[in-house]
């Protein structure tokens, strides 16, 4: 009988990644976490910061949107160990980070938070990848109705 390393709670995270598209168990922000700055707030900490306050927030692109009506506008869903924030992209931050924007699984962004009718957004100013130890999970991306890259 063959017998295997016990396997590090990251690559079984990562492998419910692989397997489920998701882990049941633990956000990859959770290993994540502690290799960022702590400038960089999580998404639970938006609620405290006030309208116009400028931001850093790291996770993982669960969802890209670039509705033909948006007018270039490009819509993300960012979603860290505690929740999800709407990130909008507006035409010339995509053009100058645009493949981050486009491909990159797990992203820091700077922006500046927008409180409009209940609801929060951030908007980017920048965009910095996050190195995630070979973990690319598919995002939705643009409208297409299946994951993937693109």
């Amino acid at each position: 009988m063959v017998q295997f390393a016990p396997m590090s709670d990251w690559d079984r995270m990562r492998a419910d990644y692989i397997i489920l598209g998701m882990s049941p168990n633990v956000h990859p922000m959770t290993f994540l976490r502690p290799r960022l700055h702590e400038g960089i707030i999580s998404s639970k900490m938006l609620h405290s910061q006030a309208d116009g306050a400028s931001v850093e927030m790291a996770g993982l692109v669960v969802c890209r949107q670039r509705p033909g009506t948006a007018k270039g506008f490009i819509f993300l869903v960012l979603e860290d160990e505690l929740g999800l924030v709407n990130v909008i992209v507006k035409p010339d931050i995509y053009e100058s980070h645009r493949q981050l924007v486009r491909s990159e699984p797990f992203v820091i962004v700077r922006g500046e938070l927008q409180r409009r009718d209940g609801i929060t957004n951030l908007m980017a100013k920048s965009f910095v990848p996050l190195t995630a130890g070979g973990l690319s999970p598919a995002a939705h991306n643009f409208g297409t109705g299946h994951g993937g890259r693109h």
